[in-house]
């Protein structure tokens, strides 16, 4: 199988509008098909090195290593190849919709968690691990709407997994969760960062200045996740009034 051939069977497998169990078993059969098959993934690591055009037209995604290959015009599904480097952690996050994930290229390590707080504050979350597994190439995992997981390469070696995500439930954004200090971080794509750290940056200046570029923020029409950010920076440069 190859992506075109994949594209095409799961296009027609999600308009029959299946439900989230048989996407996670019939759709996750399919993606194991792909991934277990050589060869298909050779041109776009040519074209990512060889082709300068190619590589300047690739969607902005919010993670560095991750690929586009192929976005459905109605916006049911993605394809993604996700690159791992030996040695480099990736931090536990969440997806916002469902995912089916197949190892690729060499063998990926992925832990699930789950919340065990009820969820009340945005910002802060007590996770804990519910799974911890490797996958050789050809097996594949999948991800709930509200599942987090964290990934790393299973072996010294630089890893490729292949992502189908549906539809999101929530845009613009991925939250990272810190094992360590229990805090929630949203991370933008890179087009969009910019904006979203000089909003946080003019929550941490109390001048009158900071909150009148905040509140003219507030006034424009953008998404609902860059009005929620300005709210947060204009509560905290009001002294958290």
């Amino acid at each position: 199988m190859n992506l075109n051939q994949f594209v095409e069977k799961f296009e027609i497998f999600l308009k029959g509008d299946p439900p989230l169990e048989e996407i996670f078993s019939a759709g996750r059969s399919m993606v194991g098909e792909l991934v277990s098959s050589p060869g298909w993934l050779n041109d776009t690591l040519t074209r990512l090195v060889l082709d300068d055009d190619f590589l300047n037209s690739q969607w902005h995604a919010i993670d560095p290593n991750d690929i586009v290959l192929y976005r459905h015009p109605e916006k049911l599904f993605t394809v993604r190849a996700f690159i791992w480097e030996p040695g480099v952690f990736y931090p536990v996050h969440d997806h916002g919709s469902w995912g089916l994930v197949g190892a690729h290229i060499n063998r990926i390590r992925e832990r699930k968690y789950v919340r065990t707080d009820d969820g009340s504050n945005e910002d802060y979350a007590e996770i804990e691990m519910t799974a911890d597994a490797v996958l050789d190439p050809g097996q594949t995992t999948y991800v709930e709407f509200l599942g987090l997981h964290q990934m790393e390469t299973a072996d010294d070696k630089v890893t490729v997994t292949i992502h189908v995500y549906g539809k999101p439930m929530r845009r613009g954004y991925i939250q990272l969760f810190n094992l360590h200090n229990k805090r929630i971080h949203r991370v933008y794509a890179p087009s969009l960062f910019p904006r979203v750290l000089a909003i946080r940056t003019l929550g941490s200046i109390s001048e009158e200045w900071a909150k009148e570029v905040l509140r003219k923020s507030l006034s424009k029409r953008q998404p609902d996740y860059l009005q929620k950010e300005c709210l947060l920076a204009l509560h905290d440069a009001s002294g958290g009034v």
